[in-house]
């Protein structure tokens, strides 16, 4: 439990569940720190939580760099990701590259919910429309701009104008790759 303060490693998702139940927090404020803080029913029913998590389709970089939206995306994939999103349109992407190192390592897996908007300071998923597709920390910038930041500092961070993207999907869910 250590390692997950630390931010070296995160609960599995039974973990998170059972963890939330045991806080009486609800599991979206415990996992994406936003949403309500705590239900006074949180815990109390059977089951309440084995209706929330589902799987959707785990998606790779190509197939997502392939996709002109997110109806393009692969409908029938092989890999499968546990989330507890409520996004019908939700999917996963697994990570490449170290520009978000230290909190996405290369081989975590994101739950990206197109359904939702981005929020400033928060990690987006994005597919340009040369078909490259990054994950960075997203801010609408008053001139309407978009500045896309890698968490690592060896990356620089990028200003772009809307037109620049096919699609933005805000992630919702990190699943640690152990």
């Amino acid at each position: 439990m250590g390692n997950w303060f630390q931010g070296r490693n995160f609960p599995r998702q039974r973990e998170s569940l059972t963890l939330a139940k045991l806080l009486k927090v609800e599991p979206e404020w415990l996992l994406q720190g936003s949403g309500e803080k705590s239900s006074p029913a949180v815990g109390d029913a059977p089951g309440e939580y084995g209706d929330e998590v589902r799987t959707v389709p785990l998606i790779s970089w190509a197939h997502a760099g392939a996709a002109a939206n997110y109806e393009a995306m692969p409908k029938h994939w092989h890999g499968r990701v546990s989330t507890m999103s409520r996004d019908k349109r939700a999917f996963a992407l697994v990570i490449e590259g170290d520009s978000m190192e230290p909190k996405f390592l290369p081989g975590d897996r994101v739950v990206c919910e197109p359904s939702n908007p981005p929020r400033n300071g928060h990690p987006v998923v994005v597919k340009y429309v040369d078909d490259a597709v990054q994950i960075r920390l997203y801010h609408k910038l008053p001139n309407g701009k978009i500045r896309l930041a890698p968490i690592n500092p060896v990356y620089p961070a990028i200003e772009h104008e809307p037109s620049d993207f096919a699609w933005i999907c805000p992630v919702a869910e990190l699943n640690r790759a152990v």
